[in-house]
């Protein structure tokens, strides 16, 4: 434990006190995003012809992938977030720009993931890999039968999380993760996602709720459980709806960078309006392929390292 509180923070002299640097930690959704994990579309052209078995729209342009990947670390770079990229020289893996699903990060180190989707299998070793190398302790993984994606984790505060069993994460891996989690997270829940489609197509928690701010929240109520409506309500959350046709283009899926102030795939007006409407400040991205055509948004491309709160 002392190894660790040394890893995590760095001692600092100002007016003559100790101040203590966090480096790490990402126990929220919507605290100021300082420092992100990234990893470039790298897939080589002639795996796109099996663009089926990964469940995209349209055969992948991966030219047009690296344009619009480029312009989102610049976007954030922009807002003064840190980008570090992971280092993954599978060019077959698709998937591997979502970053968010193979690792999570906590207060006290980091917990490596498992897929649920077999194609995905091996990409949480680059992310541990890169984890190990930025000198953030590890402070457990997810194995065995169990599976669990960073798309089912939501983080309601950084004592209450939420963890979405779905057809990518089941319940030997919200298990396990509780078990991580236990001796410094108060409360740790699980909620059961609709069938919708069936397994051949993801439907993460992160699907159907962004936080935006301590009281205020995108949701599909379409698809959302009744036990998470009524929570947000109970903790006093405003839920702007998101319609059906945004929903399919990712008007759910926002990256909050601080309170009310995010980051959205471009072409969902309404939404972009209702958030407006509450004050808060959206910054659209250009997502056709990297978020469109792989039916993930920019939640899902940053692996959040350090958040501020």
């Amino acid at each position: 434990m002392v190894k660790c509180f040394l890893l995590e923070c760095l001692t600092r002299i100002s007016k003559g006190e100790k101040t203590m640097v966090r480096m790490y930690g990402s126990q929220s959704m919507i605290g100021l995003l300082k420092r992100v994990l990234v990893r470039s579309p790298i897939e080589a052209n002639q795996y796109a012809e099996g663009w089926r078995k990964w469940g995209y729209l349209r055969k992948p342009d991966t030219e047009l992938a690296r344009e619009e990947h480029a312009n989102f670390v610049e976007i954030l770079k922009g807002e003064g977030v840190g980008v570090n990229f992971v280092e993954d020289t599978h060019r077959e893996r698709f998937d591997a720009i979502f970053t968010s699903d193979p690792a999570m990060v906590t207060d006290r180190g980091a917990v490596i993931l498992q897929m649920g989707k077999e194609l995905r299998k091996g990409e949480e070793e680059a992310l541990r890999e890169k984890i190990e190398e930025m000198n953030i302790p590890l402070l457990g993984r997810v194995g065995g039968a169990a599976t669990l994606e960073g798309g089912d984790i939501l983080w309601l505060d950084q004592k209450t999380v939420i963890i979405g069993r779905s057809y990518r994460s089941n319940s030997l891996g919200f298990e396990q993760l509780k078990s991580i989690l236990d001796n410094f997270v108060s409360n740790i829940w699980q909620l059961d996602l609709p069938h919708w489609h069936g397994p051949g197509e993801c439907l993460h928690l992160l699907s159907l709720i962004s936080l935006i701010d301590t009281d205020l929240a995108l949701v599909y109520p379409e698809l959302a459980p009744i036990a998470l409506i009524e929570t947000l309500k109970i903790r006093g959350v405003q839920i702007i709806e998101v319609p059906r046709a945004e929903f399919e283009s990712q008007g759910c899926n926002a990256l909050t960078l601080e309170p009310r102030k995010c980051l959205t795939v471009a072409g969902n007006a309404n939404i972009q309006k209702s958030l407006e409407k509450e004050g808060v400040e959206v910054i659209e991205f250009e997502g056709n392929e990297i978020c469109l055509n792989r039916t993930g948004g920019p939640t899902c491309l940053v692996c959040p390292i350090l958040r501020e709160y």
